[in-house]
This record gives structure tokens, sequence and C-alpha cells, in this order.
């Protein structure tokens, strides 16, 4: 018996151990962790127990795993042997969610030179829709270099329909045929889209081929038609991004040649025509065309889930020369009169005009213009087939661009910005975005939450695949002077430069200052905000420091009352003052009502001040003292469901069964009435309305002795 140690490309955790004879020793496996790697498969977790003897006797192996990746994703695989390894009887059975589940039944036995067998029964489920089971047992050899297999056919249980196989590898090759296969069975190698959800296939295929080796080469043909066929976002919708027709595609494969030819018709009144010629090798000559034209342009939905209803007109037709290490493009294509709706934006991108156009190098240039609100976007850029660095680089830049319209914001932009894409690479985005005209309602704007300081990942995401988006940010926002903020008693302006950085697997830093002027509701009254600086200093972008002045005049008394927020975001300080200077409870009653304490005697001033630490609390107290005075029951910071937060309140005992409050907001502009009436003993209703919401409860209190 052993223990695992981790291996650096995942952790083992459980025992092995070994028993028995030499020739046949008993296996008890039980190992789990983050990625067992092996020979190029992987696990989370696999358990292998029995014993099987390589020769004689008749022994029983089976073996479990969960998270299986080899070539495909599996979600379980049982394999149960039994006899011996030269002489196997073999069950195995395995369930993917994406592609269905599998049973295979069959045998393997040791031969003067090498080995034979058969296929006895393979049923395969494609989730949970459509089964297909072998029609007949398939019998293999292998000797050598050799290998027979008799021609095997999978069927669709309650059809006819089905995929044949037959080979004898290397003298005849392989060669297949199949009759009526549905397009769904590749839905499961298709990518993802946002969500976890996959795109809907429909349609039927009929194809024949036939390949054997030649030399370095192959040699063989191939042949695929389809009536009809295209994809949808789900099973439920009712047309296609891309639908087609009368589907043809012919190849042949000679020792030193390749031809292949497509045609279509697709989406409408739309044609694809495409024809390629070339070699085996990396320096073959590479020659082909790809014509393309249709007004229909649904299947630009599938570069985002942002894009609805994309109209406009393809026409195109490009050329490939070169070789197939360096090929060279040719032609052009161009997309005109382009416009779609962009709905989480509230956007309509109208009068697209997008070329592609061929340039000697072998590139080719990129060019076009939308407009969106009263301005226009333009964007120019590459595409280099030899540049595995960055093949697509491209720059938008525009003037008085309208880049949100919704009712949180409303966003015109000067945009200059540059994107750099390539494959297995994150998407790279650098440049300076120059806002000119904005309006941000900031109580309608999402919350985003920061990670706790104290909170350690104990399976962060890996910054070298990322998640479904890789991104890798240097962004400059330039705020101009016609900015403006609105929400939570805020009604001012935004200026001031930041820049913002992110790369994948890590949280979005920023550097530089955003400063916010304007008015400011809090305690009831209507602030002037004379200093608020927002400072980044490559820290995360949800935690900034503050450094925050607003202050009220009170023209009567001569005196000037604020209040300082300072601090980081995520711990904030907040201290309130006059000039002239007075203590902390005068300050808090000129700035919440304008007037002074003047019935506190000097030593309860004293003793407030002392205890007023904390803000709220010695808002509780003044505000305590005052309703004292006034002949009010209660008076203080209160805490309010209906508005979510503190307020500012007062309380009177109307009669012995009903009582009545008033409260203003510390934090924004709501106000809130609440009233509470004694059934009986322990048990009151309370109802809460204010600006926000409308809140009832029964309550019931049990005091023991």
């Amino acid at each position: 018996m052993s223990d695992l140690l981790p291996d650096g490309a995942g952790t083992l955790r459980g025992t092995l151990a070994l028993r028995g004879a030499r020739n046949a020793p008993d296996v008890d496996a039980d190992l789990s962790g983050s990625g067992l790697r092996w020979s190029g498969y992987r696990a989370d977790a696999l358990h292998v127990q029995g014993r099987l003897p390589w020769r004689a006797g008749n022994g029983a192996l089976t073996l479990e795993a969960r998270g299986v990746e080899a070539g495909l994703a599996l979600d379980a695989l049982r394999v149960d042997a039994r006899g011996a390894v030269e002489r196997l009887q073999l069950e195995a059975s395995a369930r993917s969610e994406g592609l269905g589940t599998l049973a295979l039944r069959g045998s393997a036995n040791r031969a003067a030179a090498g080995w034979q067998g058969e296929v006895e029964g393979l049923r395969l489920a494609i989730r949970q829709k459509q089964a297909w089971r072998l029609e007949a047992p398939a019998r293999f050899t292998q000797s050598g270099s050799r290998f027979t297999l008799t021609r095997s056919c999978l069927v669709a249980e309650g059809g006819s329909d089905g995929l044949c196989v037959a080979a004898d590898w290397p003298r005849e090759g392989v060669s297949v045929d199949g009759r009526g296969l549905p397009l769904s069975l590749l839905a499961p190698y298709l990518p993802e889209r946002e969500g976890g959800r996959r795109w809907a296939l429909h349609g039927t295929v009929d194809l024949e081929g036939q390949l054997r080796p030649a030399g370095n080469a192959w040699q063989g043909h191939f042949t695929l038609d389809s009536a009809e066929g295209g994809m949808r976002n789900s099973e439920r919708s009712r047309r296609d991004v891309i639908g087609y027709r009368d589907l043809h595609l012919q190849a042949q494969f000679a020792r030193n040649r390749i031809n292949a030819t497509l045609g279509a018709h697709f989406n409408g009144d739309g044609r694809i025509d495409a024809r390629i010629a070339t070699g085996w090798d990396a320096y073959s000559p590479l020659d082909g065309e790809i014509a393309a034209n249709t007004g229909d342009l649904t299947w630009v939905e599938l570069f985002s889930p942002d894009i609805v209803e994309p109209g406009g007109r393809l026409d195109g037709r490009i050329t490939l020369g070169g070789t197939r290490s360096q090929p060279l493009l040719g032609g052009h294509a161009r997309v005109t009169d382009f416009s779609t709706e962009l709905p989480s934006l509230a956007l309509l991108l109208e009068e697209g005009d997008i070329a592609l156009e061929a340039q000697p190098d072998g590139s080719g240039r990129i060019t076009g213009v939308v407009r969106s609100g009263e301005g226009h976007l333009w964007v120019n850029g590459s595409l280099d087939w030899h540049g595995e660095d960055t093949p697509l680089v491209l720059r938008l830049h525009g003037q008085d661009v309208l880049l949100s319209d919704t009712r949180d914001l409303h966003l015109v932009a000067n945009p200059d910005v540059t994107v750099r894409y390539a494959a297995r690479a994150p998407l790279q985005v650098a440049g300076t975005v120059t806002v000119t005209r904005a309006m941000m309602d900031l109580e309608r704007l999402d919350q985003g939450v920061s990670t706790s300081p104290d909170v350690v990942v104990l399976d962060p995401v890996d910054p070298q695949r990322g998640g479904p988006t890789r991104l890798m940010l240097d962004l400059t926002l330039a705020m101009g002077d016609d900015v403006r903020l609105r929400g939570f008693g805020l009604d001012g302006t935004l200026g001031g430069q930041l820049r913002v950085r992110a790369t994948p697997g890590r949280e979005m830093l920023a550097q530089g200052r955003l400063e916010v002027g304007g008015k400011y509701r809090a305690y009831g009254q209507e602030l002037r905000i004379e200093r608020g600086n927002l400072v980044f200093n490559n820290q995360p972008v949800s935690d900034p420091l503050l450094d925050i002045r607003a202050t009220r005049r009170i023209e009567a008394e001569g005196i000037t009352a604020g209040i300082d927020v300072t601090g980081r975001a995520s711990s904030l300080t907040a201290t309130v003052w006059t000039d002239p200077a007075s203590d902390s409870s005068q300050a808090l009653a000129y700035l919440a009502l304008g007037r002074p304490v003047s019935n506190l005697s000097a030593e309860q001033g004293r003793e407030l001040d002392a205890a007023a630490a904390a803000l709220a609390a010695g808002g509780s107290m003044l505000a305590g003292q005052l309703g004292s005075s006034l002949g009010l029951d209660d008076a203080g910071v209160m805490h309010s469901r209906a508005l979510g937060g503190s307020v500012l309140g007062i309380g009177k005992q109307i009669s012995p069964r009903l009582y009545v409050s008033f409260g203003v907001s510390l934090l924004g502009t709501g106000q809130v009435i609440a009233l509470k009436y004694l059934l009986r003993k322990g048990f009151d209703v309370e109802i809460e309305t204010s600006t926000l919401e409308s809140r009832g409860s029964i309550n019931w209190r049990h005091e023991s002795d």
C-alpha cells in the first residue's frame, strides 16, 4: 500500500494497493483530486478494483471514473472486464450531458499473430431524443499493421437510416456511407452559448466516402449532400440563424492533390460557392475562391448575443493563392446598408458600410462606418494571415457616438480604441474614450459587490484559460464638460480621468482621479458639494479613496455647516463641522435642522460631543435631546425597513394603542411614515409607507420573568 502525493498537474488523495500473485495481482485504487492526468487523459475521480490475470484464470476488474476528458467530455465512465487480459469479456457504459449515453458489449481474444473479437452490442442515445443501435455484431481482427472490420452499421431505432463503416487497413482503407444522418449529432461539438445554452441543429445529410493511405498522403473521395437544414438559437426558435438548401460538398484526394467544391443556397435568396485545390505538404500551391451574396444577415447574431435583427446585404468574392503555409488573399467583400439593434444598450445602428479589400502582401484591409445617434463610428484595421500573434487588428474611432441610451445611462462619447484578437489568446482592448455627454441614474445602475480582503480563493480562475470571455483591458476614460450624475440624493457633475486595466482571472484595477460636483441631499437638507474626489491608485476599481466635502449655509445664523466623507469606499468615515467652529452636536443640529441646540446646557453639550465619536450615535443622542425638549416620545437615528437604511426620525404615542413616527433618510431623499397599533398585549400591527415602497407586518412579543 502506498500514499499518493501531489504531482503538479493535480492533487491526488487516496491509496493504491497491489496484492496477490504476480500473474494476477489484486488492484484496489481510489483516487480523487483537482484533475488527475495520465497519457493525455484527465479525470476528476478514478476507482479501480478487482483481479484480472494475463492468460489463464477467470478474473473480474471494475473501473469507474467521473469528470473524464478523453477527446470527449464524459460525466461518468464504467468498464467491467471479465476473464483474462488475453481472453477478455468487456462491458462499458458512458454518460455525457452534451452527447447522451453509450452502452457497449464485446470480446477480444489473443490470436497467434494478433487479436480478434467482436462488438456484440452497441447503443447510443443522443441526449434522450434519438437512439442508435448496432444492427449486427461487428467483427474485427488485428495482425501486425493490418486491421479489418466487417461492414458494421449503426441504425436509428424504429427506422432504416444509419451509418455503415467497413475497414481493411491499410490495403483497401476505410469506407463509410450514411443515409438520413441528423445534423443534431454535431450539436454537442459546437461551442456553448452564453449561459451554457446550446445551439439547435435540424436537417439530415447523406454521405459516402473512401480513404486509404498512399505513401505520405491519402487517396480516395468524399461526398456529402443535404436537401435542407440549419441552426437555431434554441429548439423553440421558429427561424434559423443560418439556414440552407441544396447543399453539396465533394472532395477528391490523390497522392499529390486535394480538390474540393462546395455549393448551397442559404438564408433565403443567398448563395455560396467555394472551391479549393492544393497538395498535402505545407509548401503546396494554394488555389481557390469563395463567392457569397445574400440579403439576409441573420447569421451575424452568431458573433454576439446582444445583436438583434441585423439587416443589410453582403456581396463578396475572395480568392486564395500562395501556399498552404503562407496563403495570400485576393478579391473583396462588402456589407452595405447594415443596421441592427442592441437592446441591452437601447441602441439602433444604421447606415453601416463595411468592406474587406485584399492587399498585395496577402493580408486584408478592413474599413467601415456605422451611424449611432447623431455620430458616426469608423473602423480601420487589418486581417493578416501570417501574423500569428495578432492576425486581427481593428481601430475604432468616432465623433459624438451614442454608446448607451437606456433609462439608467445616456452616454455620448468620442472613442479611439484599438482591438487585437488572436486564436487561443485574450481579446486585447486599449485606447481612450472621451465622454462628451452623459446622464447616469445611479439608483438604476446595477451595484457590484467587491471581494472582501479576508476572502481566500481556493480554486481561482486559471489566467491562461480564463472564463467564457477572456479580456485584457487598458482603457482610459476622460470626462468632458457635460457628464451628470443623479440618484441617492446627488444631482451633480463628473469630471477627471481614469485608466482601468484588467487581465483574465484578476480584479479590475484603476489609476486616476474623478471629480464630483453639484448638490447632494442628506439629512433632509440640500448640500453643496465643494470638494468631491475619488482617487484610484492602482487599486480595485470598486474601492476608491474618497475625499468629499458638502456644505450648507445658514444665513440667519451666519454659519456654514458641512460634512466630510473620507477613506476608502469599503471603510468610510464621516465628520460633521461648522464655520465658525462648534462641537459635533451643534454641527449636526445645524446640518440637519439649520438651527442650534439652544436648549442644551454646556455640560450636556460636552457630554454629547464626547459621545458623538461615531456620527450615527451622536445623531441619535442629539435627536433624543431635541425630542425631549419638544415633547416627543422618540427622536433619533432609527432603521427603516421601507427605505432600507437609517433615518433621522421622531415619534409620538397618540393614544395607548396608537403610535406614529416620521423619518428622513440620512443618505438620500427618502421619507417614511410609520403607524403601529396595539391589538392586544404582545400583539401589534405595523405599517410603513415611504417614497420607495410600503411594508406591513404583524408582531408578537413575549416577555418572561
